[in-house]
């Protein structure tokens, strides 16, 4: 069922709550006040009667007195009954109201009667006719006025209201249907041109947007909310188009050099030592065709949040230790100077694997930029709740108009352009800084260029001792 067609059906329940319960409401206080108003009028006739005896009494005999008081009250449209105290009849009206001879032929009125000989008068409704039951006293005599008042006119003026109630109330609902039915189209009418829009948004066009009515209202909100989702769709879409891109692009060159050495090699006939260096360089070509895939796997799965990170206590120095352990070799065969510093054991909470990649992709990079007889070194230390990590080099720097890119993917600067010696990680393929700033910002910290010049380069890695990103154990 349509959100306005139920919109519209709730809207008439409630207004047909409110209605029914107003016209109840009306029947009731208009019936309760004809009757107010009859028991008024019987009331005062009650009171009029006793006057008019007491007056009547001291010119005569108390019976004759109230004989000739009923006779005048029952010229009056109702009717009059009088009792005696040994509960006869002593006189009544010609019948109009109330259709029977003696009132006390009805027990209602036969109990109303008696309890009023005992000093207590009473209201009594015998079908549609309503009657006041009334002691009447004088001259050491007790009489009982039973005064009667048809309440035809009350039914009538009652039957006129709900008449009118059972014609008015079914057309506003009605009018209502109408009205609720044309305001929910209305006011839901942005809806259906965010469902428009959003249903031709598809991967060629995810640049389009929501019109934004109302930015403040709730649909203004829901249409801001799905643009900044399709903004990110966008962005991730993108970036997952360059992605695709840019490792299609590096993966060609690898595979073309592998296919141009096995095919050159098999062309005719070589010596152990041609097939030597032709298999060393298909190893090479294939090692950093590992690590690339690797590195974009590694980046894909951040991207889609699903690499993991794992939880862990271990000591800073001990990863720092093995990652220039493991580079001096490559040091050395440049003849550049590689030391660190530690500042204890420096123990933290994460994933030692990863923070390892980060510092080899650090020194890496300032191993590879740094020439013949430079130095690279790695400290580090402890500032408040973080550890700081600083590599810098003494290398050639990085030019200021190609600084803000440094942790694009796949980005190299024009003076790395030439594959060298170092091919086997993925720095080479401009992902490494890339690869180290996303290891420091999973752990909760950050990475950046401090500084980058003629001298060479300095980079600074905070990473927090505990963070919650990696107690959550996922990126």
């Amino acid at each position: 069922m349509p959100i306005r067609l139920r919109l519209t059906l709730w809207y008439l329940l409630i207004l047909t709550i409110v209605l029914g319960a107003v016209a109840g409401g009306v029947y009731a206080f208009v019936g309760d006040q004809e009757q107010r108003s009859v028991d008024r009028i019987l009331r005062e006739r009650a009171e009029a009667f006793a006057r008019a005896y007491a007056g009547e009494a001291n010119e005569q005999e108390s019976d004759a007195a109230v004989i000739e008081v009923a006779r005048d009250f029952g010229r009056g449209e109702g009717d009059i009954f009088v009792y005696r105290a040994d509960g006869n009849l002593l006189a009544r009206s010609p019948q109009r109201v109330l259709r029977v001879a003696d009132a006390r032929s009805v027990a209602d009125l036969r109990g109303a009667i008696d309890r009023a000989f005992a000093g207590t008068g009473s209201g009594v409704t015998v079908d549609a006719v309503r009657c006041i039951v009334a002691p009447v006293s004088g001259r050491g005599k007790r009489y009982v006025l039973v005064s009667t008042e048809s309440l035809g006119g009350r039914r009538s003026a009652l039957i006129l209201i709900r008449n009118a109630f059972i014609i008015v109330i079914p057309a506003a609902l009605v009018i209502a249907a109408i009205g609720g039915y044309f305001l929910a189209m209305r006011s839901l009418s942005p809806v259906a041109q965010i469902t428009e829009t959003a249903s031709h948004i598809e991967a060629e066009n995810l640049s389009d947007r929501i019109a934004v009515g109302n930015p403040s209202d709730e649909l203004g909100r829901l249409a801001g909310v799905l643009n900044a989702l399709l903004e990110r769709l966008e962005r991730s879409f993108q970036q997952q188009k360059q992605l695709l891109a840019d490792t299609s692009h590096e993966l060609r060159t690898p595979v073309t050099i592998i296919r141009t050495e096995a095919d050159v090699t098999l062309s005719r006939e070589r010596t152990a030592a041609e097939y030597r260096d032709a298999l060393e360089g298909i190893r090479t070509e294939a090692t950093h065709l590992t690590g690339l895939i690797e590195a974009v796997l590694l980046l894909a799965r951040a991207d889609a949040q699903q690499a993991r990170v794992a939880r862990q206590e271990f000591a800073l120095s001990e990863v720092i230790q093995h990652s220039v352990q493991s580079l001096r070799t490559i040091a050395a065969a440049k003849q550049i100077d590689l030391a660190c510093s530690t500042d204890g054991p420096m123990p933290m909470v994460g994933d030692p694997e990863l923070i390892r990649r980060m510092l080899l992709n650090l020194l890496e990079n300032g191993i590879k930029f740094t020439e013949s007889g430079g130095r690279v070194r790695l400290d580090a230390h402890r500032a408040g709740p973080s550890y700081v990590v600083t590599v810098s080099d003494s290398g050639i720097g990085i030019p200021s108009e190609e600084q803000a890119k440094i942790f694009d993917r796949f980005f190299r600067s024009d003076s790395a352009r030439t594959r060298d010696a170092h091919r086997s990680s993925a720095s080479g393929a401009g992902l490494g800084l890339a690869i180290a700033r996303w290891i420091a910002e999973v752990h909760g910290g950050d990475l950046r260029l401090l500084r980058s010049d003629r001298s060479g380069s300095v980079f600074q890695a905070m990473l927090p001792i505990q963070h919650e990103r990696a107690m959550n154990g996922v990126a």
